[in-house]
């Protein structure tokens, strides 16, 4: 054999293997795959190619092997779109160009609601009620495909500590909390007191205000935690029965704060408390169903706005 049919020869192997490594290997169509932790460079290439994401498995495997990338792949959930060479292939799966799913956690909902869906997510976790966190933000939060609940309840705690960090150093210096612990208490009452983010700093001000005169919070969603825990929904009307109800979390009852959360609260209600608006106002009814309110800074008002709301309602 000639140099020159040598040299053409080298030029077009190359070149084809240039081809080969460098232009769509695909099916033109998108999938998704979960790579789990200790699947062998093998069992990912089967995977992928069952997958249709890859038509040349030997070169697939050629090419991780040359370049030394094998254990440098991650594990994970990848997205692939169907116009993806080899070369875009190895380099998502060594870079760790993940597919996050999403997990959300809506505000007024409480620890038997987020066990659940750990639970769903990871069947096998043996996550208990006592193990979920008081101090969590309600959000949505980002997780992968090969995580397990533990793994996400941790990353969700973390998240929600440096929010709550930040947010404490910047706090109001005169709110009478000492600890974060309490922030969340009462983001939680003010969580389930409203859903309007415009009225959350006015609420939290009027419990500051009542805290600090030695009144009762005298708060309806203390008193519906402390018949349900937190497990169901009360499906009927507040008594006036209910109201005298024993429990350290009614606060018809007791003096102060509750114990614990009564919810997991939005990053609005926390902030809320740490950022209360300084007002005489003392007390507030529902007015009508959108769930904005009344405020008055004295009993015989609140007595006025009381029958006000009445009349709404009919």
């Amino acid at each position: 054999m000639s140099k020159v049919t040598v040299f053409f020869v080298l030029i077009i192997s190359i070149n084809l293997f240039k081809s080969i490594i460098f232009e769509p290997d695909s099916l033109p169509k998108n999938s998704e795959v979960i790579v789990k932790p200790g699947m062998s460079l093998n069992e990912i290439t089967d995977l992928l190619s069952t997958e249709k994401i890859i038509n040349n498995p030997f070169f697939f495997k050629l090419w991780i092997k040359l370049n030394f990338l094998e254990k440098k792949i991650k594990f994970g959930e990848f997205f692939f779109n169907g116009n993806d060479s080899i070369y875009d292939i190895s380099k998502k799966l060594v870079e760790g160009d993940f597919t996050f799913r999403q997990l959300t956690i809506v505000e007024g909902t409480y620890k038997y609601n987020l066990l659940e869906k750990l639970k769903k997510i990871d069947p096998n976790s043996n996550l208990k009620y006592e193990d979920i966190p008081n101090n969590i933000i309600a959000d949505t939060y980002n997780y992968q495909a090969t995580d397990t609940a533990d793994r996400i309840l941790k990353e969700i705690k973390k998240i929600s500590d440096e929010f709550a960090n930040k947010t404490w150093s910047m706090r109001d210096q005169s709110i009478p909390l000492r600890n974060l612990d309490e922030v969340f208490i009462l983001a939680s009452v003010v969580e389930m007191e409203t859903s309007l983010s415009h009225e959350k700093p006015i609420i939290s001000g009027v419990f500051f205000n009542r805290l600090n005169k030695k009144m009762r919070l005298q708060s309806d969603p203390t008193v519906l935690f402390s018949i349900t825990k937190g497990k169901s929904k009360l499906e009927r009307q507040l008594t006036r029965k209910d109201l005298k109800y024993k429990s350290p979390y009614n606060t018809y009852r007791i003096k102060g704060l509750p114990p614990s959360i009564i919810c997991f609260p939005g990053r609005d209600s926390v902030v809320s408390v740490t950022q209360p608006l300084k007002s005489d106002l003392l007390y507030f009814v529902a007015k009508n169903y959108n769930g904005e309110h009344y405020f008055s800074s004295s009993y015989k008002e609140h007595l006025r706005n009381v029958e006000a709301a009445r009349n709404e309602k009919k």
